[in-house]
């Protein structure tokens, strides 16, 4: 026996399973900031039964096989042999390319007639955290899907003497690693990217303009899977510049998620290059699955600055709806997730845009964005402006290169990346991993504790009232986000994003507090966007939210 029932159920349980992937911590000794290779026999027999529900999903799909891909951290290589020699045992025909980043291997699973994908990756989680996600036709399974395979999960982890079973009569197959088809990926996902940057089709004239404008770029790839991707050819023929720093897989340098200090070593080496030669005026740093980068800049007064993650989307927002309207595009939309900063809603209306919102995940927003489409909607881009990146249509993820061709365009047109930040409305909003973002409760019934909190926040109201209006705060608006829809009114602690927005004396929305239990990770998140430069606001609004939560916990 490989382990007992007991001890399987008991590791399940620290699994997070939703629409963007099922994750926890996969090295072996429990730490997520450990480097091992290594992972537990339970954890052996979880990724077992996930090989069975992914299998008998995707055998029923249109399509001879099936993808099997990871990004570079330390326990993917563990996770996904025993997902190709379960799927392989299963009599699914497996093709394995190894380390690959996220869009390239939607982007194949886009661009030929695959029955789906299985990648191993955690995203911007600690080294020491792993998951895996299953999709088809470039994006992962919508919430319907993922909800029915995520039973399915369930009933397998049940039996454990029938997952040891499989377990161990696939353990002697071979595990292949499909050097062509990595190949393969590279040269459809560079073409794939182009088609992105030129939806009018013209791209030889992009490719012109962005090499006559000779653009300087540093990539810190911090040991992603970006390292094997395309990047170090791609951007050189593009005509970028570049200068890359830790860009060997796997060896993974500092913290993974693209914000704040981890961004320092990128900008420190942006003033180093913009020293030696001017044209070096942007660099980007991606998570371990290559699906986001976020950017530093080179401002006026030649010094490298970080731009925050809502401030990377909104300039993508810009400088394609900007190209969209130049070409005479109508009935514009944006979709975006429930804690998007406003300024997306307001630069957006500049294009005659509208903006919608879906609850937090990148399949909810892919779907929205799918949906308006149905309605007649052109929909260029979309993304989850609270974690930066954006997805370009017709991607269906995020992708930093098509976040450097966004930028790169401007630059072409003579726009600096300083000239297009002044050109954002002016909001103050909360960093998604800023620790205050943050809050761990002993509770995990957050449905109560959402229930709890709408129902005191009349009372809470009451007593902030006075202060709020100060700051012309008249009123407030309940918004929920569940799926791709978007509710008012009180939801008596039904599952999804949770939002107050705050109106002024016209009923306009000013600034909102938000909160949603993390998809991915163990906590509640909180947000507050402000609209204006008003630092003071936003973090007595943000203070507000924390506070009531806690009252709302107690007795939970």
């Amino acid at each position: 026996m490989i382990t007992t029932q007991v001890k399987l159920e008991k590791t399940f349980e620290n699994m997070i399973l939703s629409a963007s992937g099922w994750r926890k911590v996969f090295a072996a000794s429990g730490d997520e900031e450990d480097f091992t290779t290594e992972i537990t026999p339970e954890d052996s027999l979880i990724c077992t039964a996930i090989g069975l529900v992914f299998g008998e999903y995707l055998e029923k799909l249109e399509g001879s096989e099936i993808l099997l891909a990871r990004d570079a951290r330390p326990t993917g290589e563990a996770i996904c042999g025993i997902l190709y020699r379960t799927l392989t045992h299963m009599g699914c025909s497996v093709r394995y390319c190894g380390i690959c980043s996220a869009p390239e291997i939607m982007a194949q699973s886009a661009v030929h007639p695959y029955k789906g994908f299985v990648y191993v990756s955690a995203s911007h989680n600690p080294v020491g955290h792993n998951g895996i996600k299953g999709g088809a036709h470039g994006g992962v399974f919508a919430a319907e899907i993922a909800s029915v395979l995520i039973e399915e999960l369930k009933k397998k982890i049940s039996s454990v003497s029938e997952l040891e079973k499989v377990y161990l009569s696939c353990g002697n197959i071979e595990v292949s690693e499909d050097c062509s088809l990595k190949k393969q990926c590279l040269e459809d996902y560079r073409a794939f990217v182009l088609k992105t940057a030129c939806p009018e089709g013209k791209t030889e004239d992009f490719i012109g303009k962005i090499r006559k404008a000779a653009i300087g770029i540093v990539g810190d790839l911090n040991g992603s899977a970006r390292c094997l991707s395309i990047d170090k050819t791609f951007l050189p023929e593009m005509g970028f510049k570049c200068c890359f720093i830790n860009d060997t897989a796997s060896e993974i340098k500092h913290a993974i998620v693209p914000e704040g200090e981890n961004l320092r070593p990128c900008r420190n080496m942006l003033e180093k290059m913009h020293e030696k030669d001017p044209s070096f005026v942007l660099g980007y740093t991606p998570d371990n699955d290559g699906d986001r980068g976020n950017l530093v800049y080179i401002d006026d007064d030649g010094q490298a600055k970080i731009i925050q993650a809502q401030e990377v989307f909104a300039l993508c927002v810009y400088a394609v709806l900007r190209n969209a309207a130049k070409n005479g595009t109508q009935n514009l939309a944006v979709a975006v997730n429930g804690p998007t900063s406003m300024r997306i809603d307001e630069l957006a209306a500049r294009f005659g845009a509208k903006t919608m919102h879906a609850e937090v995940g990148e399949a909810n927003v892919v779907n929205l964005g799918q949906s308006l489409r149905d309605q007649g909607y052109a929909v260029p881009i979309l993304g989850e402006g609270s974690n930066g990146g954006n997805i370009t249509w017709p991607a269906r993820v995020r992708d930093p290169m098509n976040t450097i061709m966004s930028m790169a365009s401007l630059i072409a047109d003579g726009i600096t990346i300083p000239q297009a930040l002044r050109e954002l409305p002016a909001y103050t909003t909360t960093s998604v991993f800023a620790p205050a973002a943050i809050i761990r409760l002993k509770t995990r019934n957050f449905s109560s504790l959402k229930a709890s909190y709408e129902k005191n926040f009349p009372s809470f109201w009451e007593e902030k009232k006075a202060e709020l209006e100060k700051y012309g705060i008249k009123d407030y608006l309940e918004i929920r986000t569940k799926g791709i829809e978007e509710l008012t009114g009180e939801g008596n602690g039904t599952p999804g994003g949770l939002k107050m927005a705050l109106l002024d004396g016209d009923k306009n929305i000013c600034a909102y507090i938000w909160m949603r239990p993390s998809g991915t990770e163990p906590v509640l998140r909180i947000l507050a966007d402000v609209k204006g430069n008003e630092v003071e606001l936003h973090d007595s609004l943000l203070d507000w939210q924390r506070s009531m939560i806690l009252k709302a916990a107690e007795g939970l």
